[in-house]
């Protein structure tokens, strides 16, 4: 496993720690959803409050495992669905999902219709052909623009994992993870994201990654 992938884990660990202080310094107490579903999803703990988002990341990190993949890809989307479940009242708009659950419905049956995979396009420059769901500033043509955080992906990942189109039994299909900035929230994501089930992609190759 690489050791910025590592890394990256830490970031998410400290980023979560200051959207949870921020959030409660903004008099915020119930998470948006209670609980939170992708969290909920994978480890079967429920989060409603920012209280129980602060005590679970907490948990989260003592009982890491660095060396199990699937700990660290489970970490990473946990962590990623608390930052989103508890910034609502301080973040500007650009940096919430703008796509709800109604929406990605219509997206997965136009999708569907031509048996087609989502292009999870991570602070790229360029989009490939396909449909490309983008998270970043400055997007490319050709893509629907999620969110400027790539955290907002957790957002997708709670409806992707309900799809009986974009996973089976726990794992994702029909996703392609493609990386452009690699900062080390990226690689993080980007690895947890292959770890279940995505095809990853560097966008200076766009084939498959090591």
């Amino acid at each position: 496993m690489s050791r910025y992938v590592l890394r990256g884990v830490k970031k998410l660990f400290s980023l979560a720690r200051t959207k949870n202080r921020l959030a409660a310094e903004a008099d915020t107490v119930k998470t948006i959803p209670a609980p939170l579903s992708l969290v909920k999803y994978l480890s079967g703990v429920e989060l409603k409050t920012v209280d129980e988002c602060v005590s679970y990341r907490d948990r989260l990190r003592e009982e890491i495992s660095w060396d199990d993949p699937e700990c660290i890809a489970s970490t990473v989307l946990q962590l990623m669905d608390v930052i989103e479940g508890v910034k609502y009242k301080f973040e500007p708009p650009e940096f919430m999902s703008s796509i709800n659950h109604k929406r990605f419905i219509m997206l997965e049956d136009k999708i569907a219709e031509t048996s087609s995979s989502v292009n999870l396009l991570i602070m790229t420059k360029t989009a490939p052909e396909g449909f490309n769901l983008y998270v970043g500033s400055n997007p490319p043509r050709g893509c629907v623009f999620l969110s400027a955080v790539p955290t907002s992906l957790a957002v997708y990942l709670d409806y992707a994992f309900k799809s009986d189109y974009f996973s089976r039994e726990g794992k994702l299909k029909h996703i392609n993870s493609v990386l452009g900035n690699k900062t080390l929230i990226n690689n993080a994501i980007h690895y947890a994201l292959g770890v279940y089930g995505a095809i990853l992609h560097d966008e200076g190759s766009l084939l498959p990654a090591d």
